[in-house]
């Protein structure tokens, strides 16, 4: 474990979620910067029908994952 960062399975990730003119906003990020500071890791724009069209295409969600 490093003085300046967490230990990585005490990292914690996060969404936010916006709908804004018709589009899902998603934005990610963790608790992994330098003293635990949060950190943008990743952020997509996507049409609801293009979301739909991702997660349907993978085969590797479970059932639990899946529940709806």
């Amino acid at each position: 474990m490093s003085l300046l960062y967490k230990d990585s399975k005490d990292v914690t990730i996060a969404v936010s979620l916006a709908l804004i003119e018709g589009k899902i906003v998603l934005d990610f990020s963790s608790d992994c910067g330098k003293f635990g500071t949060d950190e943008m890791l990743d952020g997509y724009t996507l049409t609801p029908e293009r979301l739909l069209e991702i997660l349907q295409e993978r085969e590797d969600i479970t059932d639990e994952e899946n529940d709806s």
